[in-house]
């Protein structure tokens, strides 16, 4: 069986951390659910920049399903609208207490972990301009950082979504499934192509 992933929307989510991710994912043959937290019910999300997104489903139909993952993309209002549903923030904490991965990214770190303190030794990247919301003892100054003590992943904006899919794919099926579909894609310097162990980015291969 694939592994599966939550990718957690509400209205105000960002767009290509939310597209970027799932997309990357279904090419590594990973079962993705988008579910919407809105508190009507609606899967019709509007995203930060007014793109609209179908989700597959309301995420109270599948917030006891066992998912190997679950995904957080920012956009501000977005990320406000994910810490605000009781829904979310308890699905989080029981994936967390499963021992699943928990994939935040950009403004979703800071405004739904940190403020509900779901990660109190975990340490994590985020938005740059969020960072004097993360605990500076917490706070990794990287494009993407998984912390394997507690199986945290998280990144720091759109730019940095293939990255943090890329990551979340080789945490899922494993490096070689990563570096297929990263060849896939036609790369900018600075991104891992999980070609090498230890990872080496496309600038350092010159």
């Amino acid at each position: 069986m694939p592994p599966s992933v939550l990718i957690c929307l509400a209205d105000g989510c960002e767009e290509t951390e939310t597209v970027t991710t799932a997309d990357l994912l279904v090419r590594a043959g990973v079962t993705v659910t988008l579910a919407s937290a809105n508190d009507d019910g609606s899967c019709l999300v509007t995203g930060s920049r007014g793109i609209r997104i179908m989700a597959d489903v309301p995420l109270v139909r599948v917030a006891d399903t066992p998912f190997d993952a679950i995904v957080l993309p920012g956009g501000l209002k977005g990320a406000e609208n994910l810490r605000d549903s009781p829904l979310v923030i308890e699905k989080i904490r029981r994936m967390h207490c499963d021992g699943h991965i928990v994939a935040a990214i950009c403004a979703a770190p800071s405004v739904i972990l940190v403020t509900h303190n779901l990660f109190p030794l975990g340490n994590m990247t985020g938005y740059p301009a969020l960072e004097d919301k993360i605990p500076a003892k917490q706070w990794v100054n990287q494009r993407v950082y998984f912390d394997e003590r507690v199986n945290l992943l998280t990144s720091q904006g759109p730019a940095t979504a293939i990255d943090f899919a890329l990551r979340l794919t080789e945490r899922l099926c494993g490096q070689e499934t990563a570096a297929k579909v990263a060849a896939e894609l036609v790369l900018p310097p600075g991104i891992w192509d999980y070609q090498d162990t230890p990872y080496r980015t496309l600038a350092d291969q010159g």
